[in-house]
């Protein structure tokens, strides 16, 4: 965990933070920097995966080395339907990976939800499991 020193120069407003030591530093610098995570579901499914679970264990474990992260959590869906149909489900797999992350203590305070249905297709002649997914990007502050 780390520590750092914060000052507040009464009166006049002015706060400075400072890291109790260099190796503290620089392993700070690694542990916040911008990282992403792919969730996968199955066609029509929002529902997680031991595999999904595998991957928000990782999230999560990201998230508390370094309390200086929002999240940007965006889902996808693949052309399988109609659009609109899409979109929601791409709405409620980021929900579904969203409420797992609260559940694994990240704030709901922090994060974006972004739902973009079946916008970003890759090949529309055949849907595959890359574009069934859920992206968790975690972006220093």
């Amino acid at each position: 965990m780390r520590k750092l020193l914060i000052m507040t120069a009464l009166g006049l407003g002015v706060t400075a933070c400072t890291t109790m030591n260099k190796a503290d530093d620089m392993r700070l610098s690694e542990l916040c920097e911008a990282r992403s995570f792919a969730v996968f579901f199955e066609t029509g499914s929002s529902d997680l995966d031991n595999d999904a679970e595998a991957t928000l264990s990782a999230v999560s474990s990201a998230y508390d080395d370094c309390d200086l992260f929002r999240l940007e959590v965006v889902g996808y869906a693949d052309s399988v339907g109609e659009s609109e149909a899409n979109l929601a489900l791409s709405d409620r797999r980021a929900d579904a990976v969203l409420a797992e992350l609260n559940d694994r203590g990240v704030m709901a305070d922090r994060v974006a939800i972004v739902p973009m249905g079946e916008r970003t297709i890759l090949d529309d002649e055949e849907p595959d499991a890359f574009e069934r997914r859920v992206v968790v990007t975690l972006i220093p502050e």
